[in-house]
């Protein structure tokens, strides 16, 4: 190939020691890899495609975006970078070529090894990184991929700040927007992916579980299945040497300068105080500002809005925001407000505060798992499902087939030995309240529980027996 005049190429058996960004490669490829199946579809497709791409991959950190492209990366000849704020951070990334030793001079040096090089696919992971170190990275790669295209190479370009990545890459009038040929968002893992990462538990443990740690495949890594669920919350979050046990906050302060603001609006919804004028009363925070810090909470996937399933459209008194994120929700709620206690060690403590309202905690998680799982276990075709409230009546999941006209009811019970006759009682008196096509609707109803004393001829009655049979059927 041809370089500049500033770059330097050595054959890679005249390079006598790896740099330690490729030991830690070697680290992470390492990392469980675990149900990326359309993720990687995707990826594959971009290596088939015939023309130039130009990719963003983004999500938020820890959620397994590197393993995804190291791992799509030892499939193919690709070049993968991984990029940081070091002041030498050209030196760094030539040291990551494996085949060669490479010195960058500069940026320009930089671009043009992607032009000239025969790598047809280019993957720059942390890139948001380079930004910070070079204010005019996009710009200059928005300049060199009108030359570096004509060559059909795949770039993808890899974030986790996703504060920095909507400015550089995402927003209207960003250096790529327009440009970007493909745009592929990491989310957490669902519950049934979950599940395989502790193929020897019951249902019921991973779903306590999950309700600790969520979808992101770091925090569930922690989590050793050879030890009980106590063991497990008091060693790898409440123990203030643990990874876990500062993680939330290590990322907003990563996120956001001053994440002050930040945290009191997810304590705020984390205690129950859900809607807008809520928000703003607990918080201190202006209604004027509020709704610019809900929507980068949003943004960065820690919080969601909450609609009752027979909304179409997003009415503001009917809006409710909530954790998205189950660790953030379990650090918020348990951890945040007992720092004291754990800085003084008195982890036994803290864990008993838990466990007095663990039960009702892990119960709301459950309605999200139902949610979840409610496409795999084919109780009825539907458009749309959710949860439905108004003023004092609430129903945990609300399914509806708008063709048909047809409603599912459901309650979800984390108890067990449940009445299921009486839970369709109450579903009954409180589906009058429910306002779609009232007198023109074919009714159903559903009961998801722990276990039941007794099922009934009125509704399906689903247990953690039955969801793992119909989640294993697939």
């Amino acid at each position: 190939m041809r370089a500049s005049s500033n770059a330097l190429l050595i054959p890679a058996e005249d390079f006598p020691t790896k740099s330690l960004i490729n030991i830690l490669i070697i680290m992470i490829i390492m990392v469980t890899f675990i149900n990326r199946t359309e993720e990687m579809e995707i990826l594959e497709e971009i290596a088939r495609s015939d023309r130039a791409e130009l990719v963003l991959i983004y999500g938020r950190r820890r959620v397994g975006k590197s393993t995804l492209l190291i791992e799509f990366a030892k499939r193919h000849r690709a070049l993968y970078l991984l990029a940081d704020v070091s002041k030498n951070i050209l030196e760094i990334l030539a040291n990551q070529i494996k085949d060669r030793f490479v010195r960058f001079g500069n940026w320009e040096d930089f671009f043009e090894f992607l032009y000239e090089s025969d790598y047809e696919i280019i993957i720059i992971d942390e890139f948001q990184y380079l930004y910070m170190v070079n204010k005019a990275f996009p710009t200059q790669l928005q300049r060199w991929w009108e030359k570096i295209k004509e060559r059909n190479k795949k770039i993808i370009l890899c974030g986790s700040m996703i504060s920095t990545i909507y400015k550089i890459a995402k927003g209207y009038g960003s250096a790529l927007y327009g440009r970007k040929t493909r745009e592929i968002k990491i989310e957490p893992l669902k519950f049934y992916d979950v599940i395989h990462f502790f193929p020897k538990l019951s249902l019921e443990k991973i779903v306590k579980i999950y309700s600790v740690v969520g979808g992101i495949p770091r925090y569930v890594e922690e989590f050793d299945p050879k030890l009980s669920l106590e063991k497990n919350i008091k060693k790898k979050i409440l123990n203030k040497t643990s990874f876990l046990y500062n993680e939330p906050m290590n990322l907003l302060f990563e996120e956001f300068r001053d994440p002050a603001s930040y945290v009191s609006i997810i304590l705020s919804i984390v205690q129950g105080y859900r809607r807008f004028n809520e928000i703003s009363s607990f918080s201190g925070i202006g209604e004027n500002k509020l709704s610019k810090y809900l929507m980068v909470l949003e943004r960065v996937d820690i919080i969601e809005k909450d609609m009752p399933v027979t909304e179409k459209k997003i009415k503001v008194k009917r809006t409710r925001y909530r954790v998205k994120d189950n660790f953030y929700n379990f650090w918020f709620r348990y951890v945040f407000p007992n720092r004291v206690l754990l800085e003084r060690n008195e982890v036994d403590k803290v864990y008993n505060l838990i466990m007095k309202d663990f039960n009702s905690y892990v119960g709301k998680t459950f309605e999200d798992i139902v949610i979840q799982i409610f496409p795999r276990l084919k109780i009825m075709d539907y458009d749309r499902v959710g949860r439905w409230w108004h003023k004092d009546k609430e129903i945990d999941i609300v399914a509806i087939n708008d063709k048909e006209r047809k409603i599912l009811l459901g309650e979800v019970k984390w108890k067990s030995r449940v009445d299921c006759d009486r839970i369709v009682k109450k579903l009954k008196e409180k589906a009058e309240y429910v306002p779609w096509n009232i007198g023109e609707r074919k009714e159903y109803y559903a009961v998801f529980a722990k276990s039941f004393e007794r099922k009934s001829e009125e509704a399906i009655c689903l247990d953690l027996q039955d969801i793992q049979r119909k989640i294993n059927s697939r």
